[in-house]
């Protein structure tokens, strides 16, 4: 969108956010009645599953401060930025992707394909 929105002068960012500090955990209390069995029963209070949750929600608990967040998001759209990371705490699996992605076209470098 960014490439075909350019020509008419509208900027396209993506916001790649880590863990930030919300309420996301509780998500649930804002959904209509209406659609209440649509979200499906609670989460687990004991168990694996249980204990990842709590872990979750230790990490958002202590995560990136959203006014933060959102004055790094207006100061990527001030600049035009087209991605906007709030940490570095993924990078490490960016990097390990991009290697993946390379090792494919290194594969076939040299050939000439078929037309």
């Amino acid at each position: 969108m960014r490439n075909v929105l350019a020509p008419r002068k509208i900027g396209v960012s993506v916001l790649c956010p880590g863990i930030i500090r919300t309420q996301i955990m509780t998500s649930r209390r804002n959904v209509p009645q209406r659609f209440a069995g649509a979200v499906g029963k609670r989460p687990p209070t004991e168990g694996r599953r249980a204990e990842f949750i709590k872990s979750l929600q230790e990490r958002i608990n202590n995560g990136i401060d959203p006014l933060y967040v959102g004055e790094l998001v207006c100061e990527a759209i001030e600049n035009d930025w087209p991605h906007i990371f709030t940490d570095t705490d993924h990078e490490p699996f960016i990097d390990k992707r991009f290697a993946a992605i390379k090792q494919g076209f290194d594969r076939i470098c040299g050939r000439t394909p078929r037309r």
